[in-house]
């Protein structure tokens, strides 16, 4: 099919499967939750990929290069904003520290399990992959808190630190991923540009900046909302662009531009708006070609999910207790505090589908684990955000921030 047509028929989706899925309907929580987890959209990728309908075949992705880059640059932009120095003194900064400490607890955790496994199983070294892996492994999503919160009217204190926990520990992930990439870096498109790992990564932080400042400086006259709008597609496009083109991390070039944005900038908040109107469309669009992307080369793939899932909930759970002893004193943590931040959402599909594009394998047997590295991702993205809102809501059980008796009348009647 046509590159243009695949384009507009991507678009399509996005907009009606942004309208549907986060739609304000009174849809039981079952039901809600296999559709907000994006899982419809994925299997929607996957059938019209290479595998089955190839209306995204192999040549056509390709294609869409600048369309996936414009998805992973918006996301890594949209995030950098929420960094906001002024956004964040809003909270104690034990709050910021409870954050990262138990994503990197995570982070080293997962990496452990990953490394002992592939030295067990592969026969070739893999250790940018699980790398990747445990970079995407310590993200959270904040999505899963706010459907249980908004069923179930929770709006306790313990919520609230769940909602910036997991609104912002994708740093860690974000940064060990931009990390990852630049230490696994090859000669610049076959030029034979060789750097080190700390060259590669002060360009990637200069890129950003530059970035950043630019817009900046292109926004010293305050535009109008049309022109605005083209300065941020524009910006996304060149910074996560040059990203690939160098085989850096979009989505770390992006959030460093996102951040010096939202510290200097005055239009900051406008910045956001603009961003997070088009952030579920491109959410939906990236989860389509996350299917598209697909492939199942082993059946290897299902047991990987099952340990990667299992070392997660696992590094969660001990980075929750490993980050509580600094919480503040009068405020209680139950002790499974970390299993509220299970649920992984976009983000990490974004890291993902960011590595598997970049990363070039060195040889047939690295290109396949590559391919499993994104298919055990996907899958246990989808089920722990299947299986993550419970676990949110059994915390804040505990936390006695949800009435049971609610909760029970809530399930009774399938709200």
């Amino acid at each position: 099919m046509n590159s243009l047509l695949v384009v507009l028929l991507l678009a399509l989706i996005g907009l009606i499967g942004a309208r549907l899925t986060f739609a304000r309907r009174p849809v039981p929580l079952g039901p809600r939750i296999a559709v907000a987890t994006g899982l419809p959209f994925l299997f929607l990728g996957f059938l019209l990929g290479p595998h089955l309908l190839r209306v995204l075949a192999a040549a056509t992705i390709e294609d869409l290069t600048p369309l996936l880059a414009l998805g992973l640059g918006w996301i890594g932009v949209l995030f950098g904003l929420q960094l906001d120095r002024e956004a964040l003194r809003q909270f104690p900064v034990r709050y910021l520290v409870i954050t990262w400490l138990q994503a990197t607890v995570a982070f080293i955790i997962v990496l452990l399990v990953g490394q002992l496994l592939a030295d067990a199983w592969s026969p070739v070294e893999v250790r940018g992959i699980v790398l990747a892996v445990a970079a995407t492994a310590c993200v959270s999503t904040p999505a899963a808190i706010a459907l249980v919160s908004n069923t179930y009217q929770s709006r306790g204190r313990v919520t609230r630190l769940l909602f910036y926990a997991g609104s912002l520990d994708a740093a860690v992930g974000i940064v060990a991923l931009g990390l990852t990439q630049a230490a696994h870096h090859t000669p610049l498109s076959g030029q034979g540009v060789a750097m080190s790992f700390l060259e590669w990564l002060a360009v990637t932080v200069l890129l950003g900046s530059f970035f950043g400042l630019l817009f900046l400086s292109l926004t010293r006259i305050w535009p109008r909302a049309e022109e605005l709008m083209l300065l941020l597609i524009g910006l996304v496009l060149f910074a996560a662009g040059t990203a690939f083109f160098l085989e850096l991390s979009p989505l770390l070039v992006c959030m460093i531009a996102g951040i010096v944005i939202g510290n200097l900038s005055t239009m900051r908040r406008r910045v956001y708006a603009a961003l997070s109107n088009w952030e579920k469309p491109i959410y939906v669009m990236l989860l389509v070609l996350a299917g598209a992307l697909l492939r199942f080369p082993s059946w290897w793939v299902v047991p990987l999910a099952a340990a990667y899932l299992a070392a997660r909930i696992l590094a969660k759970w001990v980075g929750g207790l490993t980050a509580a002893p600094l919480r503040p004193a009068d405020l209680e943590l139950p002790r499974s505090f970390g299993l509220a931040l299970i649920p992984q959402g976009g983000i990490s599909l974004a890291m993902a589908i960011s590595f598997f594009l970049i990363y070039v394998p060195e040889g047939p047997e690295v290109g396949i684990a590559l391919d499993m590295f994104l298919a055990v991702v996907v899958i246990a993205v989808g089920v722990s955000d299947l299986i993550g809102p419970f676990l949110v809501k059994n915390v804040l059980e505990r936390a006695n921030e949800i009435d049971r008796s609610l909760a029970r009348a809530t399930a009774a009647g399938g709200a």
